[in-house]
């Protein structure tokens, strides 16, 4: 017999990700040294994926014996749907981008902003595993995570207050306070799309195609020489705004058209209760209190590390 999700377990499953990947990070840093982790930073994204995010699903599904198809929503999102998805993911991804930025330049008056350490494809075999790793697999296993377990889980409180609180998980799982409000304003999008087309699948198309898309910018438009610091100039953040709002208005357009080829599709849970208790309810919760400090104190250090960066020139 079926078992169902319940919220306590679906926050534990995200605690234990959050737990492994601290210490994974921590581990691999001391023991083999930044370099390494630099060197072979496909490698570790695998591991990451695969071992810490996807399997702990995968195992606490097999122990509360979940009906997979309906938990993780195996259905086909229909040709209409999916290519309307593909429409919309350059706007939606340059909206993205300029949040993100906008976060960067603000950053970049306290200190100095590492960049990231993601390997700038050079060639075509490099840019193909790129894809395969960057886009292909944390679109299969981060969807799996979010808009599989996790939001089938938080739906009893309401379809919509799922879909806000999954896209803050969303971002807070990239433990990364320039990539938090992008992830945020995609998972929403992406969430959305699962959600009105009942389809785990469109959610790891769009995901995909997201990801695709930066690893695309960065192969045909990125020097090639990854700088060791990330600079955003005023022209920069003038150019990605006019781009975001363009961006804004145009999945706005293609989403209205997106909401009507998916009419009748999906079936939303009204809300539980206020928003207010639902804040106080999610907050409150012990696993997800431990990972919000998680989340603070990585956020605290990384502000110190910019700051000693601009300090030591």
């Amino acid at each position: 017999m079926n078992r169902k999700i319940t919220l306590t377990g679906a926050n534990i499953v995200f605690l234990i990700f959050t737990a492994a990947f601290f210490i994974y990070q921590i581990m691999f840093a001391i023991l083999l040294g930044n370099k390494f982790v630099t060197e072979n930073i496909y490698f570790m994204l695998l591991i990451n994926e695969f071992i810490l995010i996807l399997v702990p699903v995968l195992i606490y599904a097999y122990i509360k014996k979940l009906n997979f198809r309906e938990t993780f929503r195996l259905n086909k999102p229909g040709w209409i749907p999916s290519i309307t998805i593909i429409l919309i993911s350059v706007p939606v991804y340059f909206v993205a981008a300029m949040i993100n930025n906008i976060v960067v330049y603000l950053l970049q008056f306290i200190g100095k902003i590492p960049n990231q350490s993601i390997p700038i494809p050079k060639t075509i075999p490099e840019l193909l595993i790129g894809l395969l790793v960057i886009a292909v697999v944390p679109g299969i296993c981060e969807e799996t995570l979010h808009r599989g377990l996790l939001l089938r889980a938080y739906e009893k409180r309401g379809t919509y207050k799922a879909l806000v609180i999954i896209s803050i998980y969303f971002g807070l799982f990239h433990f990364d306070i320039t990539n938090l409000l992008g992830p945020i304003f995609s998972g929403l999008i992406i969430g959305y799309y699962v959600i009105r087309t009942n389809s785990i699948f469109a959610g790891m198309l769009a995901h995909f195609l997201n990801n695709a898309i930066a690893e695309f910018i960065q192969f045909f438009w990125s020097e090639k020489t990854q700088p060791e610091y990330t600079a955003v100039t005023s022209q920069d953040i003038l150019q990605l705004v006019l781009y975001g709002i363009a961006g804004l208005i145009i999945a706005s357009i293609l989403m209205i058209f997106f909401k009507k080829v998916t009419a009748g599709k999906y079936i939303v849970t009204p809300p539980i209760s206020s928003v207010k208790r639902d804040i106080t309810s999610v907050m409150s919760h012990w696993p997800v209190i431990i990972i919000l400090i998680l989340y603070f104190l990585t956020m605290i250090l990384y502000i110190v590390t910019i700051v000693v960066l601009k300090i030591m020139g």
